[in-house]
């Protein structure tokens, strides 16, 4: 791709990212610059580091017609590469929060798409269609609540969003008043999607049912999920929820609703489920929305949580496009998880990765083998150390874990994954086309092992304890680097539990 320029100049958007593992972005930041990408309009910066600022605030001026540009993830204020993106061109935006656009984007009047990674209510009454005035859609997956109360004033009512379409707020911690308050700024709303928690109060359908009325006249699509607290009576949360079936939300509307009671929470939510996560518990009982088709109400979640045993009676919920299945037990003495009845709520067709960390209980070699067998498309396995080893006897069952699985994590990162080198030389042999291991390693040696046995590996994150021998870690590993072929970070050496990332290269000569 370096000698290529013509593929270079195909290349319309760009993703540069330091998940997973440390260093990728400055390591391609030394092999280009971005103006060899001539036509690129959209770059995405994920998991930025502070070693990569220097070089990126002198490189992105150099995108005079990008378009679109997206920051992701929460390690640092984004405020030193805001400051020197161009803004001629930009229509979409991705930030961490309101605040470094303040001081740091000269004219952010073109833009029309801003999504926001967390901010208060505060910042968007009083900054927001200051500094976005031609706004048509908002994304905010976190306005989180400060300690002082919101204010009606003046100032709020100077800046409104009326060119605003549509609204998606991931999780909302104000109370249904202040919502009030901003819903003023925003009248020609066509579209809402609000999450919230642990507020009964939001849960009103007729303050919800005048709110529309009289301030949001346009709104043609309105999603949300709704969760309170069961210290309440349940008798009141049920009469609430009822509430939500009247003629103005099913005949006005068509905005269908359903519910569920867990041990501790209680939910309603527009259907289709909304959200991208479930949990679902022993306890829960779910009260279907019996005017509707209930085939497809939770096509949305990708990641899904089963606690304890998978029962008969729950076969009422169907997932369809999981792709992360989470398998908890928190006790010795409950039952497995029953691979019959989960093929009945779970499509395990899409499964791309199971989590079984906490499953606190040695668990069935046959019961993975079967789940392995109904996923093809499974390559991925979170995993305590003793449910791990405890799989190493079953030769088919290993068979299956050397053909499927490129990612592996063994969790937690808190006591050894492997006790001596013959389980060490086991798992190399067992786990011989991995292409991502998380572990917890005490000897700097065994990383030296895993790198030189696992000949498909291309990213490794190692925890160790810090045994006070950090000049002989450094000097090793650097000798090793130019070897293997690997870029290594560590982070947080004095810390617990350091992290070392290492990015193999297998293609350098």
């Amino acid at each position: 791709m370096k000698l290529n320029s013509e593929i270079k100049n195909q290349i319309y958007s760009l993703k540069l990212s330091n998940k997973d593992t440390y260093g990728q972005i400055d390591a391609f930041l030394s092999m280009f610059s971005f103006n060899e990408f001539s036509h690129l309009r959209s770059l995405t910066l994920s998991e930025v580091e502070k070693q990569n600022i220097v070089k990126l605030k002198s490189i992105l001026p150099l995108l005079s017609q990008l378009s679109s540009f997206h920051m992701i993830g929460h390690m640092f204020e984004d405020s030193g590469i805001l400051d020197n993106l161009p803004m001629s061109n930009l229509k979409i935006l991705s930030i961490l929060s309101l605040h470094s656009i303040q001081t740091c984007l000269s004219d952010t009047s073109n833009i029309t798409n801003l999504t926001i990674y967390t901010c208060s209510l505060e910042h968007l009454l009083y900054d927001l269609f200051k500094c976005f005035p031609m706004l048509k859609y908002l994304n905010v997956q976190c306005i989180s609540r400060y300690n002082h109360p919101i204010k009606n004033d003046s100032i709020i009512n100077k800046y409104n969003g009326i060119y605003l379409k549509q609204l998606i707020i991931g999780i909302f911690e104000y109370n249904f008043k202040d919502f009030k308050i901003f819903v003023k700024q925003i009248p020609n709303l066509i579209s809402l999607t609000i999450n919230t928690k642990y507020d009964i109060n939001m849960i009103n359908s007729y303050k919800w049912k005048k709110l529309i009325q009289s301030s949001l006249p346009y709104l043609n699509i309105f999603k949300f999920k709704f969760r309170c607290d069961c210290r309440f009576n349940n008798k009141i949360i049920l009469k609430k929820f009822i509430h939500f079936q009247n003629d103005f939300w099913l005949k006005q509307h068509q905005w269908y609703t359903e519910y569920s009671f867990e041990k501790n929470f209680a939910f309603i939510y527009t259907i289709p489920y909304i959200s991208n996560t479930f949990e679902l518990g022993p306890n829960t009982k779910r009260f279907p929305n019996k005017l509707t088709n209930n085939s497809n109400i939770f096509d949305e979640v990708t990641d899904l949580t089963l606690h304890n045993e998978v029962k008969k009676d729950q076969n009422q919920y169907y997932f369809s496009n999981v792709e992360s299945l989470t398998l908890r037990i928190w006790e010795e003495n409950q039952n497995q998880i029953n691979i019959y009845y989960l093929k009945f709520i779970v499509n395990l067709s899409n499964l791309k990765h199971l989590n079984i960390y906490l499953y606190h209980k040695m668990l069935s070699s046959k019961e993975l083998l079967k789940i392995l067998k109904e996923s093809p498309k499974l390559s991925w396995i979170t995993i305590c150390p003793n449910n791990l080893k405890s799989l190493f006897i079953d030769d088919e069952l290993c068979k299956y874990l050397n053909a499927m699985i490129k990612k592996l994590n063994i969790y937690p990162y808190t006591y050894s994954s492997f006790i001596n080198l013959d389980e060490l030389k086991r798992f190399c042999e067992i786990f011989s086309n991995i292409e991502q291991l998380t572990c917890f390693v005490r000897v700097p040696n065994d990383v030296l092992f895993l790198l030189n046995q696992l000949s498909k590996l291309s990213t490794i994150n190692v925890y160790f304890p810090p045994l006070g021998y950090r000049d002989y870690f450094s000097i090793l590993f650097e000798e090793q680097s130019h070897r293997l072929n690997f870029i290594f970070r560590v982070k947080g050496i004095d810390v617990n539990v350091p992290e070392l990332s290492i990015w193999i290269d297998r293609n350098m000569n």
